[in-house]
């Protein structure tokens, strides 16, 4: 079956959680169903990105938010202004990061023709497109204290998917739109971060613990046995970082990185790369958070 023939399928049901109710965040019977952390996808939209005029911030931004609220950001996808690209790219990413998942937009819905965002994220989930009166409201109290008009083309931006979740953040009349938990968007990054900041309770997982030992041995000779190491113990992430600074005398020469959501788990890590390469460590910076 194709993506877009699976979307029309389950689109209306994830606009209602486990538990029934009409509202697309997650109930405790909704979390309790399911048997790993919420994960994420993120879907970059715009020709400004590829082309490199514009630089994405939201990315990193964004994936250092959810790590450290617990969550798995697991893809991004960077795609051209077009509605059916768009489409595509948030049906993917929903199918990707499961039904207690979270999918964002940034960019392409502001009031010009290559803003086709909301239209293609409605296109997705089957919805709708109406004017929302309370994001009309709001627009007309913010134009007119600027002295503008609040003409056809900006109407398009309260155009807005529905059914779906309409959510304000003080300061701003930019709505952010949950239809079935993809939330949409503007890539402005002072109002992207500042939207997603003032939700962000609802974007929640599993907190990560993380430990950190540091070397003066080369990768190269800690690679095999810290594969040893990772393969016994498949729920903690390690990762090597070799020390890129210019000084002629570094402090270490690797950092050795571990990351789980299970203490025990990430404390065992580490005592058997410990125990695998032996007295190789600087105690005074190796350290677990």
């Amino acid at each position: 079956m194709s993506i877009t023939g699976l979307g029309q399928i389950v689109n209306r049901r994830l606009l209602l959680g486990l538990c029934g109710e009409r509202v697309p965040r997650r109930c405790i019977a909704c979390a309790t169903a399911a048997q790993d952390t919420p994960r994420a996808a993120l879907v970059v939209i715009g020709d400004e990105i590829l082309a490199g005029s514009v630089v994405d911030t939201n990315t990193p931004w964004l994936a250092k938010l959810l790590h450290s609220r617990g969550m798995d950001l697991i893809r991004v996808t960077y795609i051209h202004d077009s509605r059916s690209e768009v489409r595509e790219a948030v049906l993917d990413s929903r199918a990707r990061v499961g039904r207690n998942g979270f999918v964002f937009t940034s960019g392409g819905i502001g009031p010009t023709h290559d803003d086709v965002t909301y239209e293609a994220v409605a296109e997705a989930m089957g919805v709708s497109l109406q004017l929302h009166q309370p994001t009309v409201e709001r627009m007309k109290l913010s134009y007119a204290a600027r002295g503008m008009e609040l003409n056809e083309a900006r109407l398009r931006m309260a155009t807005l998917p529905t059914p779906s979740e309409v959510l304000f953040t003080e300061g701003l009349w930019v709505p952010l739109v949950n239809v079935g938990g993809v939330y949409v968007l503007p890539g402005i990054p002072r109002l992207f971060q500042a939207m997603i900041r003032a939700h962000q309770e609802r974007f929640t997982g599993v907190a990560f613990q993380s430990a950190a030992l540091f070397t003066h041995v080369g990768e190269s000779d800690l690679a095999q046995p810290l594969s040893a190491v990772a393969v016994k113990h498949p729920n903690v992430a390690i990762g090597s970082y070799p020390n890129t600074s210019a000084d002629v005398s570094p402090s270490y020469k690797v950092k050795l990185a571990f990351s789980s959501r299970d203490n025990a788990a990430l404390v065992a890590a580490v005592a058997d790369v410990r125990a695998s390469l032996g007295d190789i460590f600087l105690d005074q910076k190796s350290q677990i958070q």
